[in-house]
């Protein structure tokens, strides 16, 4: 899409504002996002809060980075309703001085003829793997791993949480069940990329095809049989806001993703994007995180753990070797070949392996 156009978009958001109470000076492009127009705006008066500044999402009817595949902003605006009748608010133990807060934002208003949503805005917020690439060194110090641990159980308490009530939610459920072209999206860019890559990697990853193509076909019988499947965000990684504080408090945002599916492909993906910040940075807090965010989510059947770890060498094999300047092609296929021992293992069953590796939580 060219610049035209885009400036045409955010001219056109910026006069539908006008006469509502959310009529805004300025609206400023905010980058990370590929799927929808975002903005944060500035509003001429503050609302009866005292809300001053607000996130303005707008989407046209596709991904703004690929505007051949549709896209509405329907299914988040009934999630993040369906959340404020009943918020979940993942909390820790403070550590030192600082407290941890993990919630969905407020939803304002969805203007469903014009496809835009207002809603709260984390000022100064920063994305939880850049917070974590600024903040963490490598060889991450000892004295701050009570920190990084309390913020990952922060994190896994308010997901369990999520999946126990939205387990519940039969209108939800009904409503999320339909973004079907997402659901296919994700299937398709978890295991057919997975598949991919063996092809990318072949003296890595040739022979582990027979698994990989076992794992496929696991992974679509799960969807053909929906009496297993619930509702689960969708897209639940380190993207999310963080605002840094004695009181830090992270959104769990883009639930544009959220379909009916297997509560560990929310896992997974976390799980694998914390262990990344390890592997590619060797900064240990991600470590950290990830074992806290396991203990926050708390006890679950051997055979989910199993399910949860398949899923994180997926993303690693599918997500993780494929963001440029994250690596060097030497810890790009390092990774690749963790991906596929963690596949391999977990489809094993095999519980002794990660009992002596950096994925032992999942089994404790």
């Amino acid at each position: 899409m060219d610049t035209v156009t885009r400036d045409e978009i955010k001219a056109k958001v910026l006069a539908d504002l006008e006469p509502t109470p959310y009529a805004a000076t300025s609206l400023q492009v905010l980058s990370g996002g590929t799927a929808n127009f975002t903005y944060h705006a500035s509003l001429k008066k503050p609302l009866a809060d005292g809300t001053s500044d607000v996130l303005i999402k707008h989407s046209e009817g596709y991904i703004a980075n690929s505007p051949s595949f549709e896209l509405t902003l329907r299914i988040e605006e009934e999630a993040l309703r369906a959340l404020s009748k009943f918020p979940i608010e993942g909390k820790a133990g403070s550590q030192g001085n600082i407290h941890f807060t993990v919630r969905a934002p407020k939803l304002f208003h969805f203007d469903e003829q014009n496809n835009t949503q207002i809603q709260e805005i984390l000022r100064g917020g920063k994305d939880l793997k850049t917070y974590a690439l600024a903040t963490y060194p490598a060889n991450t110090p000892e004295a701050v791993r009570p920190q990084c641990f309390q913020l990952g159980r922060a994190l896994g308490k308010w997901l369990r949480d999520f999946h126990d009530w939205s387990a519940t939610q039969a209108e939800l459920r009904k409503t999320v069940a339909g973004n079907t072209d997402i659901q296919q999206l994700k299937h398709f860019i978890n295991y057919s990329w997975l598949l991919d890559r063996a092809q990318q990697f072949p003296a890595i990853l040739s022979g582990s095809i027979d698994v990989f193509e076992k794992v496929k076909d696991m992974a679509a019988k799960e969807l053909e049989d929906e009496s297993g499947l619930q509702v689960i965000h969708g897209d639940f990684w380190t993207g999310n806001p963080i605002q840094e504080g004695d009181d830090i408090t992270m959104f769990v945002i883009d639930w544009e993703m959220s379909q009916i599916g297997v509560p560990n492909l929310d896992l997974g993906q976390m799980i694998a994007e914390l262990y990344e910040l390890k592997l590619y940075k060797n900064i240990t807090a991600g470590l950290w995180m990830v074992q806290g965010f396991v203990e926050g989510y708390g006890a679950v059947s051997e055979d989910s753990a199993f399910r949860t770890a398949i899923q994180i060498g997926t993303h690693l094999l599918s997500f993780g070797t494929s963001v440029r300047g994250w690596g060097t092609q030497e810890q790009v296929e390092m990774v690749a070949g963790i991906g596929r021992d963690i596949i391999v293992h977990a489809w094993q069953k095999d519980r002794e392996w990660f009992q002596g590796g950096d994925l032992a939580c999942l089994f404790q």
